[in-house]
């Protein structure tokens, strides 16, 4: 392997290491005594002992899906070449290209790691080097048990290359693998969605799965040509969209800080969300407002069995044991473009579930802009009813630090603000509305939100004190779902850096009614 020189680099008063890539162009991605450069959930098993990445203390033989060891950075096309070795009883992966850290699995691509050292046949799942569940190896080419073996992958484009032990054993084209849970050959996978669809960048890891492995110089060499893409990344209260540039575009809640003045027991919310220059548009808990949470979607008076407030106000219906709980979020798809995210969320009365949510949130940048599509699919379990006020349902809350201004496609809305226990009070009903802030700091940002055509009669609770955008379908009356019969609700988001872009709103608003 190739030796490597660290410089070290004082910057903001921090120690910041940085790998050089030797005269071959690989750059080292383990510095052989500690964890730096790699990401992993806290408490993960993963240490460094005698030069090499291992697992401590691991036997349970069971995968422990956040507990991987991943790149901080994402990769698109490259040649990685690492060392490991397995003792008689082994199971691990190299994952490639994965995009959704919180479901490496069905989002990475898998090259085995495992003892299959003097096996006569060869498999998909059980041969060293297989395309797990995709491509069995042509060789059985790794070396006995205690003994290193050295694995080198080359993934540019639609190939992936594998050599291990100097033998070439892997020669895939992932755009042969055209349909979900289907290989070329007609056997079955386990894969959803067909691997040709699956990004062609994301971050390189090491899979824990509850038995030792050790690794050891790891080093990767990018090339030309790598398309980059949207990633999504796990933080410690939800889940980041990056752009293919790194850039945050927002982050879905799932986990309620532990210390915290949002007063709602419920998050499923984002926050933040950001401009395309990385200005935050949008507030979390304020002072005046503490149920309040970023871009969220609750009413505050439903009856069903029980009445509930997911919306955290609670004056007119209960909140104690109201939650909106996430149960799955996850990247269906991501490129250099657009990506598209699926979360799942049930609104619970205690323990029982009084609707199903599932929500696609698609992303895309238009100009000064991030354009984000939410698409609600709300069933209830039971009848439940929305109760007619004048406020509720899909919410931006937006910042106030400075001087907001409400516009829709006639111009500045100089209304006079609603009052939210007289729904008659109101905005009334636009294709959007802007609000847009200049900053204490000079700088000029906004957010428009954009109701679908197909959504019920909407009118706006847009209320400057508080610089909210509220699309509200229970203003002009109660509304009722019925058991098992999903209600679809759309609102396109425009964030954007300067005044309110009316064109592109235009332009926005002119593609949904042609749809």
């Amino acid at each position: 392997m190739r030796m490597l020189v660290w410089i070290g680099v004082v910057a903001l008063a921090s120690l910041v290491t940085a790998a050089q890539p030797d005269e071959s162009g690989f750059v080292s991605l383990f510095n052989g005594k500690d964890l730096g450069g790699w990401q992993t959930a806290p408490g993960s098993r993963w240490v460094v002992e005698e030069g090499a990445l291992t697992l401590k203390d691991r036997s349970d033989a069971q995968e422990h899906n956040l507990e991987y060891l991943w790149t901080e950075k994402a990769y698109g096309d490259f040649i990685l070449e690492l060392e490991f070795k397995v003792p008689e009883r082994a199971n691990s992966g190299i994952f490639l290209r994965t995009a959704d850290l919180k479901d490496p699995v069905y989002s990475g691509i898998e090259i085995q790691v495992c003892n299959s050292y003097g096996g006569k046949g060869l498999s998909r799942g059980g041969t060293a080097g297989a395309v797990y569940d995709c491509l069995a190896p042509s060789k059985n080419a790794v070396n006995k048990p205690g003994e290193w073996n050295h694995c080198q992958i080359t993934c540019k484009g639609n190939k992936i290359l594998v050599v291990l032990n100097d033998q070439p054993i892997i020669d895939m084209d992932l755009d042969r693998w055209a349909e979900p849970n289907k290989n070329p050959d007609g056997s079955q996978n386990k894969f959803p969605r067909a691997l040709k669809d699956f990004a062609r960048r994301g971050y390189v890891g090491l899979q824990d799965h509850g038995l030792p492995v050790w690794y050891r110089n790891v080093s990767i060499k990018p090339l030309e040509g790598g398309e980059a893409a949207f990633t999504l990344l796990p933080d410690p209260h939800g889940m980041v969209l990056k752009t293919p540039q790194g850039q945050t575009v927002f982050r879905y809640m799932t986990k309620k800080p532990e210390v915290t003045k949002l007063s709602a027991n419920s998050v499923c919310c984002l926050f933040p969300v950001n401009t395309p220059s990385g200005e935050r548009v949008v507030d979390f808990a304020p002072s005046d407002h503490p149920h309040h949470r970023g871009v969220f979607l609750a009413w505050h008076s439903l009856k069903g069995k029980e009445k509930a407030d997911f919306w955290g106000w609670g004056e007119w219906a209960p909140t104690e044991g109201r939650v909106i709980r996430n149960r799955g979020l996850k990247l269906l798809k991501a490129d250099a473009k657009q990506a598209t995210i699926e979360a799942r969320n049930d609104w619970t009365v205690g323990d029982e579930v009084m609707i199903e949510e599932v929500t696609l949130l698609s992303t895309r940048q238009r100009g000064p802009a991030y354009v984000i599509d939410l698409d609600y699919r709300l069933t209830p379990k039971e009848d439940v009813t929305l109760d007619q006020t004048a406020f509720g349902g899909f919410c931006a809350k937006c910042r106030k630090d400075g001087k907001g201004v409400y516009s829709d496609p006639q111009g500045e809305v100089k209304l006079p603000p609603p009052h939210h226990l007289k729904p008659e009070t109101d905005w009334p009903a636009a294709d959007w509305y802007d609000y847009t802030i200049r900053l204490e700091g000079g700088k000029t940002v906004g957010i428009a939100v954009l109701d679908h055509p197909d959504n019920p009669p909407t009118t706006w609770h847009n209320l400057a004190p508080i610089a909210m955008v509220n699309p509200c379908i229970v203003a002009q009356g109660p509304v009722v779902i019925r058991q098992g019969q999903p209600l679809r609700l759309r609102y396109r988001l425009v964030v954007h850096d300067g005044p309110a872009p009316e064109k592109l709103l235009k332009e926005l608003t002119g593609e949904w009614r042609k749809e």
